[in-house]
């Protein structure tokens, strides 16, 4: 027997806009390709947008995906009903739209907590089939709240470590995205005479928290970078004479490699930048020393319809905008 396919398009992830409690709700629309290949009776084509089941996500993380009982939701649209009409081969599209609302909880994979979402298509008659893709739900800030605004501050943090040696670290915006390289200048002081840099580089940390009756936390390095000795010029072992200043640059990891900051709910996440340094003084006992300050990681604001497009081999899926040979006056 030929089965028919099913194919479910969705116009990016959802992006809330606020706090939960603030954000208004959010419209996920999308269509789907049904290819009948041999006729077939069809009495409904149902999308769900719903919590994921399974491992769907799991490659992101390598671990458990199963969802919290308390955030299963679900939100059907019902694009094509009927008493068991017979189709004819061909390929039918259908559009859905679906009104989320606006205290979703944030897509997230985290030692407290796993949330993840997925858009299922659903055909049903004669025969069943069906169709899913996983979906992130992510929340940004209203544009031009203070949160938003920490887009224009730019990291300069500055300690002193007895006397001794003085660290700083500036350059980068606080907010930073995923996927993107960050970039950092760290500056070494020695106050003192007799101090040997053994050691130069970045962690990016990420703490998840979760606020239960036993309030507990994790943290975790995201990301680091650090140099080896002959990068960046001739440092290791070198004494530090008045100071000495490094570029770094940081990959930070994809989406859900590393969260997104979560500022609401029972679980929060957050991240921190560490600039560190190993040195060694005339007596030959070393120090390893941080330099920590916030960084919060957020969602582009951009959607990416890269992987939403049929690929050219689905050429029937295609849709005309604009033809060019239409009369002048239909756009007067």
């Amino acid at each position: 027997m030929i089965l028919p396919s099913v194919r479910v398009f969705a116009l990016g992830d959802v992006v809330l806009q606020g706090a939960p409690a603030d954000a208004p709700g959010y419209v996920f629309n999308g269509r789907v390709l049904i290819t009948i290949r041999v006729p077939a009776r069809i009495q409904t084509v149902k999308v769900v947008f719903q919590t994921a089941q399974g491992g769907r996500w799991a490659r992101l993380r390598h671990r458990d995906t199963s969802n919290d009982a308390t955030d299963n939701v679900s939100f059907a649209d019902s694009v094509y009903s009927s008493a068991g009409e017979v189709w004819a081969r061909g390929t039918y599209e259908f559009f859905f739209r679906i009104v989320l609302p606006g205290d979703l909880g944030e897509t997230m994979f985290t030692a407290h907590k796993r949330v993840a979402y997925e858009v299922r298509a659903q055909l049903s008659g004669s025969v069943r089939r069906a169709a899913v893709r996983p979906v992130a739900v992510k929340r940004m800030p209203y544009f031009g709240s203070a949160w938003e605004a920490l887009a224009s501050d730019m990291v300069h943090v500055s300690a002193v470590w007895r006397d001794r040696i003085e660290m700083c670290a500036l350059g980068c915006s606080r907010v930073q995205r995923d996927g993107q390289l960050l970039r950092v200048t760290g500056v070494v002081r020695a106050l003192e005479k007799g101090f040997c840099l053994t050691k130069v580089g970045v962690i990016l940390e990420e703490r998840t928290r979760c606020r239960s009756a036993r309030s507990t936390s994790e943290s975790h390095v995201a990301a680091s970078r650090f140099l080896r000795a002959g990068e960046h010029g001739d440092w290791h072992g070198r004494a530090i004479v008045d100071q000495m200043a490094f570029d770094l640059e940081l990959r930070i990891p994809p989406a859900y490699k590393i969260q997104y900051d979560v500022k609401h709910g029972p679980v929060t996440v957050s991240h921190r930048l560490a600039f560190v340094v190993a040195v060694v003084d005339q007596f030959g006992h070393g120090t390893s020393l941080r330099l920590f300050t916030p960084l919060h990681i957020m969602p582009h604001d951009c959607v990416d319809l890269h992987d939403e497009l049929p690929a050219y081999a689905d050429v029937q899926a295609d849709r005309v905008l604009l033809a060019a040979d239409a009369p002048p006056e239909l756009f007067a």
